[in-house]
């Protein structure tokens, strides 16, 4: 079943998000069942909103790949996360997507 993760991860700065992202290596070596992966700014620190192909592929990413990374790093913070099954999907500019990604502030070229 395809599924909604969301991550609330407090008091996290950007340059802790970038560098846990870059241990990891997600954005050249994604996890095979990861379809999305979103992240905005809140007042407690991110949120981060993942599509996944399965519940048991983010849990696999969390205990091989997220929480080692964190530990590594010494960037261990208080997060909330919920899964939830996905119920509608639109994405009517998805092809437009990639041509955003430079632009964003948490953008690999934006360090």
């Amino acid at each position: 079943m395809t599924v909604i993760t969301t991550l609330d991860i407090s008091d996290m700065t950007p340059e802790e998000y970038r560098a846990v992202l870059d241990h990891m290596g997600v954005e050249t070596r994604p996890a095979g069942g990861i379809y999305l992966h979103l992240t905005t700014t809140m007042k407690f620190g991110y949120r981060v909103i993942e599509l996944w192909d399965r519940k048991e592929g983010f849990d696999e990413f969390l205990e091989k790949r997220l929480a080692p990374a964190t530990r590594e790093l010494g960037i261990e913070r208080e997060t909330e996360i919920t899964v939830t099954p996905l119920h509608n999907l639109f994405a009517p500019r998805l092809e437009e997507i990639p041509g955003l990604v430079p632009s964003l502030p948490g953008a690999p070229s934006a360090r």
